[in-house]
């Protein structure tokens, strides 16, 4: 790796670290968190539980095995957890600038989007301030390094199949159809990229290497649906066809809607001063207002855009797409799964800044003027983070935390619960 590459990585990692690291004295308050903790005692005695997939687990043994190797390192210290959780934020960071330079050649842009990932903006940080968001974390690297080695073989190498570039963008595919089911949404960004940037090639917009990857999901889908019996987390109720798509549609719009307005009915609202509260009176006109600029955006960047523009326009729908469909309608709207898809939305506002202050760079200090937009989406996240933060500091000390500590004590004979804290009897 470059030197100044490995620069770049430091520096993110330490903005990652000062910006989360109120978050590492949070510790295990959510559902998820102990059922992870106690998926890691059950792995302890029996390594094969990292296949399981029957609810309430879902069929992810690598993050699985991750979650197991972090529980013999730190056991019941979630300070551990949490600092895994924000280094991996901060590789992150470091891999979408790799991708937005890889595909754009164009480093301020791309430093710019890796900041504003680094900064959690359209995601606003809850997939790394919470212990079991590592899953988010994991596929989201597993996706940027596959496509980072995908489309460098294609870019640079013609799509050649026995390359080393495509050998790792299989190698990191396979890694991901192991955690999170993520893989035809990565197999749809990459037939937007055929569409986009072959379009214009003699090449065949499918290529081999694409039927490749194909074969693989559609052979891994084979494999856990028969061999380990699992299920997409489908929506718990029926709301019938012509209601289902049409909230389907709904939710795809939504989710790019919170992406530049997250405030929604929450402790962040009630707690929060009087300027957020007046701001959430007119909460549903603003997300109306913005919903109609999304979707007016989103056809001028198709038609106007450059490619790399449309592609990462296409990626944010892409990888929302989705969780619009499945686990409908009780967890519609989780912002957790705005962390993959943010990867676009940084882009396009980087782009939008960069490209706007350098038509106006004759115009002294007015070229700095776009370059507000980024500022204020920092500080916007700045602030849900802090907020977050102490919401999730409440909820760590509550009665619902107190009594999964409880049924992980009396589920595990060789847990005892000191005091309030968890601990491994020697």
């Amino acid at each position: 790796m470059p030197l100044r590459n490995i620069l770049i990585l430091a520096v993110f990692l330490g903005l990652s670290y000062l910006f989360f690291g109120l978050s590492i004295n949070n510790g295990f308050w959510h559902g998820d968190d102990f059922l992870s903790l106690e998926h890691s005692l059950k792995m302890r005695g029996d390594p094969l539980s990292a296949f399981d997939s029957a609810p309430p687990y879902k069929f992810q043994p690598l993050v699985y095995t991750i979650n197991c190797v972090l529980f013999g390192w730190f056991e019941f210290d979630a300070r551990g957890y949490f600092v895994f959780n924000i280094f991996l934020h901060g590789l992150n960071s470091f891999l979408v600038y790799l991708l937005v330079h890889t595909l754009l050649k164009d480093r301020t842009v791309a430093l710019l989007s890796g900041l504003l990932f680094v900064f959690t903006v359209g995601s606003y940080g809850k997939s790394v301030m919470i212990v079991s968001g590592l899953e988010d974390l994991v596929i989201t690297a597993l996706t940027l390094l596959t496509m980072i080695f995908y489309f460098k073989n294609e870019l640079d190498h013609e799509g050649r199949l026995l390359s080393v570039w495509f050998f790792l963008s299989l190698l990191f595919f396979a890694a991901s159809i192991l955690t999170r089911s993520t893989s035809f949404s990565i197999l749809g960004a990459f037939l937007a990229f055929s569409f986009f940037f072959h379009r214009y090639k003699e090449r065949r917009s499918v290529g081999p290497t694409f039927i490749v990857l194909l074969c693989l999901a559609v052979v891994a889908l084979i494999v856990k649906t028969q061999v380990f019996h699992y299920k997409p987390p489908f929506y718990t109720e029926d709301p019938g066809i012509p209601r289902f798509i049409f909230y389907a549609l709904k939710n795809m719009i939504n989710y790019p809607v919170r992406m530049i307005f997250p405030v929604h009915t929450s402790y962040l609202v009630s707690e929060a001063g009087p300027a957020v509260r007046f701001i959430y009176r007119f909460a549903t006109e603003i997300r109306v207002l913005i919903a109609l600029t999304v979707i007016s955006y989103s056809i001028f960047g198709f038609i106007f855009g450059n490619r790399t523009i449309r592609f990462f326009i296409a990626w944010t729908y892409i990888m929302v797409l989705p969780f619009a469909f499945f686990q409908f309608p009780s967890d519609w709207l989780n912002i957790r799964h705005l962390y993959i898809a943010s990867v676009g939305f940084v882009m396009i506002i980087s782009a939008g800044a960069v490209y706007c202050s350098r038509l106006i760079s004759h115009q002294l200090w007015r070229r700095f003027v776009p370059l507000l937009v980024p500022v204020f989406f920092i500080i916007m996240s700045r602030f849900i983070v802090i907020q977050l933060d102490r919401s999730y500091e409440i909820k760590a000390s509550g009665e619902q935390t107190v009594e999964y500590r409880q049924e992980i004590a009396r589920e595990f004979p060789e847990v005892m619960l000191d005091g309030e804290e968890l601990k491994l009897v020697d």
